[in-house]
């Protein structure tokens, strides 16, 4: 099958003189983009998901989770930047480098933070998955494994996000379930101390190395920040 461009790979053509471009934006943005992430769902939780029980029977909680918590980034993001800033956050961007065909749907993120000023193409990637207990790992590993290492998923950057909603307090027993199924030590990360996030590096075949950000983000009986 001949594969045609898009119109975004015309308009912002790779950069042959700097291959390193889009690792270089993502690098610059990463504390940024993560402290957003964070301190939206504090104000989430602390407006709404603390006032609800989320371990009776609901419908959509994923979807709905991320579109709130999104909002709530978008909040930060217009407060802080008065709307300027060299990049920009999107809920469900479609991720058109990695496409299976011409009329195919692309894959999309859960959210995206892409870039407004240099390179349109270039999108730093997070994926959610809510964790009703700390032995049902193996949606978000799906998304770990088949989006983000697959290359899917910040496929032209070198970072990338997993945020784990959880529906019970086991953050410390989730983050060695995941060491012990991606085989490799979860890094603490000295730009968020105190807070429940690690991070693990990943090798792939036809993107930068990644290193991805686990976010465990309690939404129930616990103080999102403690």
């Amino acid at each position: 099958m001949t594969r045609h461009p898009t119109f975004s790979e015309i308009a912002w053509p790779d950069d042959p003189l700097n291959g390193n471009a889009a690792i270089e934006w993502a690098s610059a943005i990463t504390v940024q983009v993560f402290d957003w992430t964070w301190r939206a769902f504090d104000t989430l939780y602390a407006n709404h998901l603390g006032a609800v029980d989320l371990t009776q029977p609901l419908e959509q909680m994923e979807r709905d989770l991320v579109r709130h918590h999104f909002t709530q980034i978008n909040v930060l993001f217009a407060k802080e930047t008065d709307g300027f800033a060299s990049f920009t956050p999107f809920h469900e961007w479609p991720e058109m480098e990695t496409r299976s065909g011409p009329s195919a749907k692309p894959p999309a993120n859960d959210i995206a933070f892409v870039s407004t000023d240099s390179n349109q193409r270039w999108a730093l990637a997070l994926e959610a998955k809510v964790l009703p207990t700390k032995g049902q790992l193996s949606e978000y590993l799906k998304d770990v494994n088949d989006k983000f290492v697959g290359g899917i998923a910040s496929p032209l950057v070198n970072a990338g996000g997993m945020i784990g909603y959880l529906l019970c307090n086991e953050a410390p027993a989730i983050f060695i379930g995941i060491e012990k199924q991606l085989g490799q030590d979860l890094v603490p990360i000295n730009d968020f101390p105190g807070r429940p996030h690690r991070v693990s590096l990943h090798k792939r075949l036809k993107a930068p190395t990644l290193r991805i950000h686990h976010m465990l983000m309690t939404c129930v009986n616990a103080i999102p920040n403690g």
